[in-house]
């Protein structure tokens, strides 16, 4: 199974996903489906009438970056040689419409050499003279990964009501420790604002709750950065709206510190709900998984109990 911000799929999972968003971007272009039920593997997956051929692929494992694609330079090299072995039975579909490009649609592409071999692959059957019925004179190979149909996986998990979830691994006791070492200062800072969560415990006990408490600030941060990094990367117009509420909050919450009479870990709650509060009038509980935006609120506390100047004026 390979695992993406989008979803979890193996080889016939992915051609379902793939045929549901290719149906929606290319409708009006005409997309037709090529079953391989019918007349056998063509090395396409689907086609539209303005001349752009997709073909599918997924291994059905995780691979190291090298292995990974060498799979999949080997399955574009195979199913490139399928547009000449099955050249007449294709013409029988294209009629006259010459294929412009030739997709390889894969979940990722860890390595850049692939593009350079679909380059390469275009150049050889744009050569090709036996070729020239089927395929246009500026026929090209690209390799796309599901970063290029954003807009059409989101609308099918909205068909499906199906939310988005990122797998975001807890960060390990040595990354907690390393970013201790790394964040000195910030832990100073970190360590004597919790212990006013604190207040009523004897010294030893004090001592160990307000470790804790500063390791899960740290992995709650660590876990949140993941988190947003990924959906930046995927899901960059939601992840503007959370920095733009996260900012708002972080402005006022020094003076709110100041002045509240609230206790330190009311306040912090209070905090807490109204950040809920607005990413959930943002519906980011319909977009997102409930983890989702749970990882959002405990990092966005995190962060504004290590980089900003929150305090807390009251005690318990």
């Amino acid at each position: 199974m390979i695992k993406t911000p989008f979803g979890t799929y193996n080889g016939d999972s992915w051609e379902e996903h793939c045929q549901i968003i290719l149906k929606m971007k290319y409708e009006n272009e005409g997309y037709q489906e090529m079953t391989a039920h019918t007349n056998g593997d063509l090395g396409i997956e689907g086609f539209t009438r303005s001349g752009i051929v997709f073909q599918c692929y997924c291994p059905d494992n995780e691979y190291e970056t090298k292995v990974y694609y060498n799979h999949q330079r080997d399955k574009v090299t195979k199913d490139l040689k399928k547009l000449k072995t099955y050249k007449k039975q294709l013409l029988n579909y294209f009629r006259n419409i010459k294929i412009k490009k030739w997709i390889f649609l894969t979940p990722k592409i860890p390595n850049k050499d692939l593009i350079a071999h679909c380059h390469s692959k275009a150049i050889e059957l744009r050569e090709d003279d036996s070729m020239k019925e089927l395929l246009d004179v500026e026929f090209d190979v690209l390799a796309h990964d599901e970063n290029f149909y954003v807009t059409e996986i989101l609308r099918a998990k909205n068909i499906l009501n199906q939310k988005v979830k990122f797998d975001v691994e807890i960060p390990s006791e040595e990354e907690i420790i390393d970013w201790r070492q790394c964040q000195s200062e910030s832990i100073i800072t970190l360590s004597n604002k919790i212990e006013k969560l604190f207040p009523d415990s004897d010294k030893e006990k004090k001592q160990k709750q307000v470790n804790k408490y500063v390791n899960i600030q740290i992995r709650n941060y660590i876990k949140g950065q993941e988190l947003l990094n990924k959906m930046q990367q995927t899901y960059n117009l939601s992840y503007e709206k959370q920095a733009r509420i996260k900012s708002t909050i972080a402005d006022h919450l020094e003076t709110e510190s100041l002045i509240t009479d609230l206790s330190p870990k009311k306040f912090i709650e209070k905090t807490m709900e109204k950040y809920r509060a607005a990413l959930i009038g943002e519906k980011f509980d319909e977009q997102f998984e409930f983890s989702v935006y749970e990882n959002l609120l405990h990092e966005a506390v995190a962060s504004w109990l290590i980089d900003c100047p929150l305090d807390f004026g009251g005690e318990d």
